[in-house]
């Protein structure tokens, strides 16, 4: 089965639309999605795509109630998980969803897991823990880094891929970096 796996949003359509239009090229049959809505849009969007698509909730996700309003439609493909992680499972495969870092390695080195999926940093990476693949899959936003991605999981062979979307759109823009700069962030928009 191949599995997208999305995080950060941040109510970036463009970007959410292009995500879209490649999942179905991919041919992509289950999203995973790490949060970060930003609204109720966002969760509509990803509730009428057709694919289904299991979501848990981030720390930048607005009005959760109107989020689950949309994965409750009767045309929904959404199923809205209320807490930052859950367990997923499909063929047999056990995966954790987190929205934040700080459960990942303590999931992954638990032994329970095929694949521990979490996001937040923004900052994309793939790598194994004692057998579990750990995934960032990046942002669909690219306000922090720049680039949208999101990663694709083979789930037959425990492996995946990250998607670079092109033609993608980002506030990351010269007068934003000096706001930020002059705010006293980093230049990944962190807190010096």
């Amino acid at each position: 089965m191949k599995i997208a796996i999305l995080s950060d949003i941040h109510e970036n359509y463009h970007n959410l639309q292009l995500c879209i239009n490649d999942m179905r090229d991919q041919k992509i049959e289950q999203v995973l999605f790490l949060g970060d809505f930003n609204n109720a849009g966002v969760a509509r969007a990803l509730a009428t795509t057709g694919i289904p698509t299991f979501a848990v909730r981030g720390n930048n996700d607005g009005d959760l109630m109107a989020i689950y309003r949309q994965s409750v439609k009767p045309d929904s493909s959404l199923t809205f998980h209320p807490k930052t992680y859950s367990e997923f499972s499909c063929a047999g495969n056990r995966y954790f969803l987190s929205h934040h870092e700080d459960l990942a390695d303590i999931a992954a080195s638990s032994g329970k897991f095929k694949g521990v999926f979490f996001g937040h940093t923004h900052r994309k990476s793939i790598e194994e823990i004692n057998g579990c693949l750990v995934v960032n899959p990046g942002e669909i936003s690219a306000h922090k880094y720049g680039v949208s991605t999101y990663a694709v999981l083979d789930s037959v062979k425990n492996s995946c891929a990250l998607r670079v979307l092109s033609q993608s759109v980002t506030v990351r823009t010269e007068p934003v970096i000096q706001m930020y700069k002059e705010l006293g962030f980093d230049s990944h928009f962190g807190i010096k």
